[in-house]
């Protein structure tokens, strides 16, 4: 939020996960290293700011690999590329807050278990609080109640707890 006057709120922390259907996985095998994606329908998001670019940190060795996706869609948001990866034709990169919806049902599954993506967050964003209504205050303070104790997040539906939540205050 370069040059902006607004203010963003953390609401809870958000994993990414890259994702593939059941069916995709069957039909053409589990990347086991973020290097095989080139070689997979990959869907990705036309409204990143620079080029989609996915950086993948293992999580035991910390060895560092970034791709770019390859498919032949692009979409503005996960409901504009959900249908086709549920479909198994693809797989896409999602937020955690809509991929654990899928897993219970075992719609989706995670893959490339061993790497993690970039954590990221959910945000309430604001007028500055000097220009901000109270009934927007009382808006933020009933979503971030609503949403912050997040139970869509992985842990919370699967038991995992993200690499970036593990790791010890210095």
């Amino acid at each position: 939020m370069e040059d902006s006057s607004l203010v963003a709120r953390l609401i809870a922390p958000v994993s990414r996960f890259v994702v593939a259907a059941p069916a995709y996985i069957a039909r053409y095998g589990r990347p086991q290293h973020p290097r095989d994606l080139h070689a997979h329908q990959c869907l990705s998001y036309a409204n990143r700011a620079k080029h989609d670019l996915w950086r993948f940190t293992h999580l035991k060795t910390g060895e560092q690999c970034a791709i770019t996706p390859n498919g032949q869609l692009r979409g503005t948001s996960a409901e504009a590329l959900l249908p086709t990866v549920l479909e198994g034709l693809a797989i896409t990169e999602l937020p955690e807050f809509i991929a654990t919806h899928y897993f219970p049902r075992k719609q989706l599954e995670p893959i490339l278990a061993d790497w993690s993506l970039p954590e990221g967050g959910l945000y309430f964003v604001t007028p500055t609080a000097r220009a901000r209504p109270a009934k927007v205050s009382a808006l933020a303070d009933f979503v971030i109640a609503e949403l912050a104790d997040a139970r869509w997040s992985a842990e919370a539906v699967m038991g995992w707890k993200p690499p970036a939540r593990r790791r010890k205050p210095a």
